[in-house]
């Protein structure tokens, strides 16, 4: 395991639900967990995410902060996507316009009679809609971390998008790039954004100087799957 500095070229910038940027361990748990998947669709298995029940820990090339056996808050080395710097003449965030409209094919699964007035893309809760979409134009996203540099590779081939709305072109990533940093000592490549700004959740413990460089302290899940509460603790907010 040393530290890297990864690199994503998005020419279009991405979409993103949070004011910081994709975590790269979120990421590569995705390729894993999809990879998982076709191989038991390939071999006639059923195997689907539980989310009722606590999740299996994936093997991740990325070394660890904590210890998994004794302390709850362990989190992979690893920060979110630094979205810095932008372009000098980018407006930020960028707002697109996506439509939304009802799937008829889909809600004859509830219902095989479905009337006009109760489905109507003018009016009414099913009503087709024009929703705002908030875009960061960066066309390049940067993540520091400490693993295995020939495994993430492999990983990340299988991520030709990230963020939200992909189906629409979003996110789009045309090249990936790891890098080896050698003289960026492990801890800051696994927590920290050029210059020294925190870059991920982390809990109190992690932090030499807690609440300096780094966002508001509050609840945050630590690891994959983030949108799970397994992982959630007291942690600070990452800066950007």
């Amino acid at each position: 395991m040393i530290a890297l500095q990864i690199t994503a070229t998005t020419p279009h910038g991405v979409v993103l639900s949070r004011p910081w940027g994709v975590a790269l361990d979120g990421l590569l748990a995705s390729v894993l967990w999809h990879r998982r998947k076709w191989a038991a669709r390939a071999a006639g298995e059923n195997f689907t995410y539980q989310h009722s029940q606590t999740p299996e820990t994936l093997d991740l090339p990325l070394a660890r902060c904590g210890d998994p056996e004794h302390e709850a808050d362990w989190h992979w080395m690893a920060t979110f996507a630094d979205l810095h710097p932008h372009p000098q003449d980018a407006t930020e965030p960028d707002i697109r316009w996506r439509s939304s409209r009802t799937d008829r094919t889909r809600l004859q699964h509830l219902s095989p009679v479905i009337g006009s007035q109760a489905v109507s893309d003018s009016t009414g809760r099913y009503q087709r809609r024009i929703v705002p979409v908030m875009a960061h134009p960066a066309t390049r996203l940067t993540w520091r971390a400490v693993g295995d540099p020939d495994r993430i590779r492999d990983l990340l081939t299988d991520l030709p998008s990230i963020g939200k709305h992909r189906g629409v072109g979003e996110g789009l990533v045309t090249h990936w790039e790891v890098s080896e940093t050698p003289d960026v000592p492990d801890w800051v490549a696994g927590h920290e954004h050029e210059p020294g700004v925190l870059g991920r959740t982390a809990p109190p413990r992690c932090l030499d100087h807690p609440g300096r460089g780094t966002g508001p302290l509050g609840a945050a899940t630590v690891r994959p799957p983030y949108l799970h509460p397994a992982s959630r603790t007291t942690a600070y907010h990452p800066a950007r």
